[in-house]
């Protein structure tokens, strides 16, 4: 699932619900993958442990951001996340949108598991959230 295996560990704190290793480990590998879509993926994950629900939907929304952007992966040294991961985020979005009851948004993202219907729903977020945008971010 991942590529690497800090982010592993990572992935099982947060589904043990160990906040305060998760938290710890996310910490120490921030400044090197803040913008690695795994580690933003898993960040994600920890924000809704914290209940950090608008605040997961952006990071998120940054994760598939830079997974979109070949350059900027290949330029950092990242990897595109698997697509075990990333139909994640997309489950992960639409738990989140029936969290935050936005039962349509829910309902048009609870099943997306084709890459293209995943990428029709991201132009769709771009369009729905243009405050945020990558290039604020290079």
């Amino acid at each position: 699932m991942f590529k690497k295996k800090e982010f592993k560990g990572i992935y099982e704190y947060i589904k043990n619900n160990q906040k305060s290793k998760a938290q710890n480990n996310l910490k120490l590998f921030r400044e090197k993958y803040s913008l690695d879509p795994d580690y933003l993926y898993l960040m994600a994950e920890f924000l809704i442990l914290e209940k950090r629900f608008y605040q997961a939907i952006d990071t998120i929304h940054v994760s598939l951001l830079v997974e979109n952007d070949d350059e900027f992966l290949l330029k950092n040294n990242f990897n595109k996340s698997s697509r075990e991961i990333i139909n994640k985020k997309f489950k992960l979005l639409s738990e989140l949108f029936k969290i935050i009851d936005i039962p349509e948004l829910y309902e048009e993202v609870k099943n997306l598991n084709n890459p293209n219907d995943q990428n029709i729903f991201f132009q769709k977020m771009q369009k729905l959230m243009p405050g945020i945008s990558f290039n604020k971010l290079k």
